[in-house]
């Protein structure tokens, strides 16, 4: 019995692929070929039909004659969701198509099928012109949603489907259309990590060079060149949280990414492919180093093969000289300098020196094959807030109350460890709005993950009966360890120190950063804060029942221009809201009634997920004039 395809892990679903691509390969006719593309689409994403649209040769239209339990159609290249993906190359994942006015309902009418969900990816040639897009509709799950993991599969489909159909239409041969296979995994394991599809290819034009230098001939130099786009096919398996992770990796997670060399191998080895054998040893070996401290295996001298000690060089030249999510780009100098001296120790000494030799070529290729960024003008860069924790409790996918103010301040701690991982090491201060556990609960847990590596005091602050509270029943030697009584192992401070604070205080915390707490409404006495940066301000509510004190703070200060309210169930459990004093969306936009200014951002948090969709439903009719933005976990808030 086949396994619903979200059961299945990177391996298998590497599987699956090439179960489609060998058929793929064995075909010659177009619509054969748009059909097997359509079918591995479809279960990829466990979809209940996918469809290939294609451009019209006059750019006019679009049309498909695989849209499986449909006949051909052909509409206005802007018409609906999958022209407007195709005009203006977005992605699109929805849950409701009829929620959504870009749909194009006619074509329901006409063939009696009910479209509910959608996911459409735009294909591209080669010069990154859209050639058309693959979507696919009606998820087959128990939500019969799709989500974030189908969309990464939905790219991968179409991304292959757009080099399949080129290589189809201009009657490329099969060979070269398994090369553009592999070329094509090798860019979605890199674009996980969100680099681009032309670092692959900038690995491979370097890898074939150094080949023909070093004196492999060109019929294997060019399978090295086709091969070493998937170095890093591994990835695929990695998670996203470590492999976007734009700061420092723990001990653990270092071992992790070191095992996408032997995940990528293990995908690939029992091809008797080739080309895919010699993927499988580009992806195995060129993390090893010449010196023998490199990983998987710590291989030593010629000990590793060619495929990796070239690709070793190939990779690391790009990835040094490329802007990361972690780095930024090193300017050649400084990477002539390194590969001298690593010359001997992480490269072959024979591949460094054929490396200057063939410097020029090279940079040609780097030239020729460089990224080309559209740069993103934001105003109010400087004036963000990230959403560490968006939502009321935790939930698979969903943490609570935490706002991250600069590098070292936050607003409450209910997803710190896992939206920061390591990096919380260097917040300072946690400002706490009010002792409930949702507020509090990652105090705990990045202290006891990076208690060796912190080098300053956590300094909890809040006013006295939260910090009274916290000390007493929760970092009380019974609940958790008493950290203000223990000192860090880096310095002579204490791991937690506590700072009490005053109502309508303002304190300094950073560079034209300040924080001044207000006084909320909520069982336990609670506060929320106002943060300045320059000259906006943004209010961020606690849990709360009543906004009169929100209201008189705006009113107030005509510099805040955001505020951030809590609305925490429908308005059919009116009475829990009462009695927990939390606010439902009737209750919530009644009281904004009496706020009159109407330049203000209303951003709403603190939504319990169980009840997610009934408060987006009922926020949309009782927001009146107001357009609210609902917050979700690594937002941003704009002042």
């Amino acid at each position: 019995m086949q396994k619903h395809v979200g059961s299945l892990g990177a391996n298998e679903i590497l599987e699956l692929v090439f179960v489609y691509l060998a058929e793929v390969s064995s075909l010659k006719d177009y619509d054969k070929i748009l059909e097997v593309l359509a079918a591995m689409g479809r279960a990829l994403t466990s979809a209940d039909r996918c469809t290939i649209w294609v451009v019209s040769d006059d750019k006019k239209t679009i049309w498909t004659k695989v849209a499986q339990g449909i006949d051909k159609i052909e509409i206005p290249i802007n018409s609906g969701i999958v022209g407007n993906s195709i005009c203006n190359g977005t992605r699109e994942l929805i849950d409701d198509v009829y929620s959504d006015n870009r749909f194009n309902a006619q074509i329901d009418k006409d063939t009696g099928y009910r479209t509910k969900s959608m996911m459409v990816i735009p294909m591209y040639d080669y010069s990154d012109t859209i050639i058309g897009a693959f979507q696919v509709i009606n998820h087959r799950g128990e939500t019969e949603k799709f989500d974030k993991r189908d969309l990464e599969r939905l790219t991968l489909a179409s991304t292959y489907a757009a080099e399949t159909l080129i290589s189809a239409a201009l009657a490329i041969e099969i060979e070269e259309t398994q090369k553009e296979v592999v070329f094509t995994m090798g860019a979605i394991g890199e674009s996980r990590s969100k680099e681009t599809g032309n670092h692959v290819k900038r690995v491979a034009e370097y890898s074939k060079i150094l080949a023909l230098s070093y004196g492999l001939d060109e019929d294997e130099a060019e399978l090295l060149k086709q091969a070493s786009p998937m170095h890093d096919i591994g990835k695929i398996a990695i998670p996203d949280s470590i492999l976007n992770k734009p700061g420092r990796f723990d001990e653990n997670e270092r071992h992790i990414i070191e095992t996408h060399a032997e995940l990528g191998y293990h995908m690939i080895k029992n091809s008797q492919r080739p080309l895919l054998k010699a993927a499988a040893i580009v992806a195995y070996e060129h993390h090893e180093k010449w010196d023998g401290t490199g990983y998987p295996r710590k291989l030593k001298g010629e000990e590793i093969h060619i495929y990796g000690r070239i690709t070793a060089v190939a990779d690391v030249f790009d990835a040094l000289g490329s802007d990361r999510v972690y780095k930024k780009a090193w300017n050649d100098a400084d990477i002539f300098k390194l590969f001298k001296d690593e010359r001997g120790k992480h490269f072959d000494p024979k591949l460094v020196d054929l490396f200057f030799d063939s410097i020029d070529d090279i940079l040609h290729s780097r030239e020729k094959f460089k990224d080309k960024y559209i740069k993103k003008v934001d105003t109010k860069i400087d004036k963000q807030i990230t959403v560490l924790g968006a939502y009321g409790t935790k939930a698979k996918g969903y943490g609570t109350s935490s706002f991250l103010l600069n590098k070292k301040n936050v607003i409450d701690a209910g997803n710190l460890l896992e939206s920061l991982s390591v990096d919380s090491i260097d917040i300072e201060n946690i400002w706490i709005t009010h002792s409930h556990l949702d507020h509090i609960v990652d105090i705990a847990y990045i202290l006891d993950n990076y208690f060796n590596l912190r080098k300053k005091s956590l300094n909890i602050i809040g006013l006295p009966q939260t910090i009274k509270a916290i000390k007493e029943n929760f970092l009380n030697n019974i609940i958790w360890p008493d950290f203000s009584k223990i000192p860090l192992t880096s310095s002579n401070e204490m791991a937690v120190t506590y700072t009490e604070i005053e109502i309508e205080k303002e304190y300094e915390i950073g560079e034209n950063e300040f924080i001044r707490a207000f006084k909320t409404d909520h069982t336990v006495v609670s506060c929320g804060y106002v943060y300045t940066k320059k000259d906006a301000s943004v209010l961020i509510s606690s849990d709360t029942h009543s906004l009169d004190t929100i209201i008189a703070e705006v009113k107030n200060d005509r510099k805040i221009s955001s505020i951030v309210v809590e609305c925490s169930f429908p308005t059919e459990l009116h009475k829990l809201a009462m009695e927990s004093k939390h606010l439902t969306p009737k209750l919530l936009f009644k009281q904004l009634e009496d706020l009159k200014r109407d330049d203000l951002l209303l951003y709403i948090n603190h939504i319990k997920p169980s009840y997610l969709q009934k408060i987006l439903e009922e926020i949309d009719i009782y927001k009146g004039k107001w357009e609210p933005i609902i917050l979700k976990d690594g937002s941003f808030i704009n002042f």
